[in-house]
């Protein structure tokens, strides 16, 4: 018996060693990347020097987010949704899935060697026995062996295990673009709820300011020095203030509520900003401006396309093998006895072997469509994986243009914002003395709340656009 077990256990070895004599599956090439050699252009952004950590062979850092994204409280709101968050809980369960579908895909690369045992007793009635008595018979049997192993000689079972490596990798790659868009929302639900505070902040002072002013307009009524239409007007714009305190005091909730889901639990009051002022603005780090586009393969979102194209590569390995003869073996070595104590003694020694091969004569066209449909898909991939690369050098393209575009806006807005303040104090101090009409004042009030909110929006939209290029960059 021990005989019998070390040469079935050598034979299969030597076959799963003979496995994958042939791969019919093309030579991967990776696709020339459809978009032009630099990232950058002369009318665009200009970044300084060329950072190191920019260069094409670069794996990035696993915390590289928090050299973008420096404000403590949003680092601990970021790390607190990457613990909690449930869609990345699910992006993480199915590269576990994945894995585990791999390693099912993989096993059949290699034999399964099973242990076996019976004992099998049956009753003869005399009517079907020599003798005319009924008889009863035991037989038992104890073996080891192999059961229909399939010896790999072109590439079928090698290259489904290869698509299933490369699904599994595909997977891990969306779990890293998940985890990116995570940070990125993370980051701009805060940065929203930071506008929603500041707007909220100046209308709450812009309802102050006007509730004084009608107050004094209402004493001037009383004296005979003003008349009721700059009452009713000065009514009007105190009421819109109060509605504009109103919509932000829901904007700041709603915010709250979506910065909450993020995090996927309660969020500490201390992570969470009260206004735009403490609101550190992204550091993304400087860009040259010749950056090369093959800094885009480095993209979770390209990787993920090119996993699925090699994937599709390994498929029409497979279907080609379809049209090849296919081997599959079963063995086994052990003992049978019609006596349990006689089992393993000299002489009760039994083995089988059974190759048995498989020749495709007519399928029905089966097969020929199966490898039609693995090349369409090959195509399809390469498009997708095109598209990938044009997608992320559009999205990096629009986000170096606009750093510029949102600085030079911000330093307008904020010249606009101190000459509306100004003309606002001199139109007062106008009406005060009584050398101008209320209406100057009603129209410096306007522009001047305008062009706060206004400060604000641009403020955020600097910060969204600094996100969507961080997350373009795959700075994650």
């Amino acid at each position: 018996m021990h005989y019998f077990m070390i040469r079935s256990s050598a034979a299969a070895v030597v076959l799963a060693l003979l496995g994958g004599c042939a791969n019919l599956a093309p030579d991967y090439r990776q696709p020339d990347a459809p978009v032009p050699a630099t990232l950058g252009n002369a009318d665009g952004y200009a970044g300084k020097a060329i950072d190191s950590k920019w260069s094409q062979d670069n794996t990035l850092e696993d915390q590289r987010w928090r050299q973008v994204f420096t404000d403590p409280a949003l680092q601990a709101v970021i790390a607190q949704a990457l613990a909690n968050n449930r869609d990345w809980r699910m992006a993480m369960l199915n590269v576990e899935k994945a894995r585990a579908q791999y390693q099912v895909v993989d096993s059949a690369r290699m034999p399964s060697i099973n242990a076996t045992g019976s004992g099998t007793h049956q009753r003869t009635p005399g009517t079907l026995t020599d003798n005319g008595a009924a008889r009863i018979g035991h037989q038992y049997a104890a073996g080891v062996g192999i059961s229909s192993f399939e010896l790999d000689f072109f590439g079928r079972v090698q290259n489904l295990s290869e698509a299933a490596f490369r699904d599994y990798m595909a997977t891990t790659e969306a779990r890293q673009s998940a985890r990116l868009s995570l940070i990125a929302n993370v980051a701009n639900g805060w940065y929203a709820l930071a506008a929603a505070q500041q707007k909220l902040a100046v209308a709450r002072a812009t309802l102050a300011s006007r509730q004084e002013t009608q107050q004094l307009i209402e004493r001037r009524l009383a004296a005979g020095v003003a008349g009721e239409l700059e009452l009713r007007e000065a009514q009007t714009q105190t009421e819109t203030a109060a509605v504009d305190v109103a919509r932000y005091l829901s904007q700041v909730q709603q915010s709250r509520n979506a910065l909450q889901l993020l995090a996927g639990s309660p969020v500490d009051v201390a992570s969470l900003p009260d206004g735009w002022q403490g609101a550190a603005v992204p550091g993304v780090p400087a860009i040259p401006a010749d950056l090369p586009s093959s800094a885009l393969l480095q993209r979770p979102d390209v990787k993920q396309a090119e996993q699925q194209l090699r994937a599709a590569d390994a498929n029409i390995g497979a279907a080609r093998a379809a049209f090849f003869p296919s081997i599959t073996l079963t063995a086994n070595a052990g003992a049978a006895s019609t006596q349990l104590n006689q089992l393993f003694k000299g002489g009760s020694g039994t083995w089988l072997f059974a190759p048995q091969i498989n020749l495709p004569i007519f399928d029905g066209g089966r097969n020929q469509a199966n490898l039609d449909a693995a090349k369409v898909d090959r195509e399809l991939a390469v498009a997708g994986y095109e598209k990938a690369i044009q997608s992320g050098f559009r999205e990096v393209a629009d986000g170096l243009a606009q750093l510029q575009g949102d600085a030079d806006q911000l330093a307008a807005q904020s010249r606009v914002l101190a000459a509306s303040q100004q003309a606002l104090k001199l139109a007062d101090a106008r009406y005060q003395k009584g050398v101008a009409g209320y209406l100057d004042v009603l129209l410096a009030q306007r522009s001047y709340y305008g062009a706060q909110l206004v400060q604000i929006d641009l403020q955020q939209e600097q910060a969204a656009n600094q996100i969507s290029l961080y997350k373009a960059l795959a700075l994650y």
